[in-house]
């Protein structure tokens, strides 16, 4: 599982503007896309540069807010494996500003009912130690909260204002998770 072709869509990169970048053929990028073959360390360290330069223009296009230093995507989050500090800060930049007031955040679902809502840079380091974990052998994680009996969480990533959320988990990491209704 990674999250090439997700980032391809979410930049609005073509298969070939990724080659050129990288100096090798479509036909590779489509093998890494499709996971035929795996890039190197140094094709993956450069993927994640390119899609960070783009994601942080697409930022710059519609935030408001300052701009923060040394955006950066991780491979973790590029192999769809989990999201860093970095990548939550990355992904908030690329997507709030063209969400006019609606923010990006983590919500934890008890039987398909929003139950808590992590926005900020502080929450997201408090309830996951800064590294929510995606998946796992092929697997998404649930949320397990370790000071409440181990109660498992369903978790999605929402764009949300107030009381009204949309799950867009889908659009931001590859998965084949149910999306989660608001009401």
């Amino acid at each position: 599982m990674n999250n090439i072709e997700k980032l391809q869509q979410l930049t609005q990169m073509t298969r070939q503007e990724i080659a050129d970048a990288l100096d090798v053929e479509s036909e590779t990028v489509l093998a890494w896309e499709n996971e035929a073959i795996m890039p190197t360390v140094s094709e993956v360290e450069a993927l994640s540069g390119i899609f960070s330069a783009q994601l942080d223009a697409k930022g710059i296009e519609t935030q408001k807010l300052a701009h923060p230093i040394h955006i950066r995507l991780s491979v973790d989050y590029l192999l769809n494996l989990g999201i860093t500090m970095s990548d939550w800060i990355t992904l908030k930049w690329a997507f709030e500003g063209q969400w006019e007031s609606d923010k990006l955040a983590v919500g934890f679902f008890d039987n398909n009912q929003l139950t808590r809502i992590v926005e900020t840079e502080s929450e997201f380091v408090a309830a996951f130690a800064g590294y929510l974990i995606l998946q796992t052998d092929g697997e998404f994680e649930p949320y397990i909260d370790e000071f409440n009996d181990d109660k498992e969480y369903d978790w999605r990533l929402i764009r949300h204002s107030g009381e009204t959320f949309t799950d867009v988990t889908r659009m931001l990491v590859t998965t084949e998770l149910t999306e989660i209704k608001h009401g």
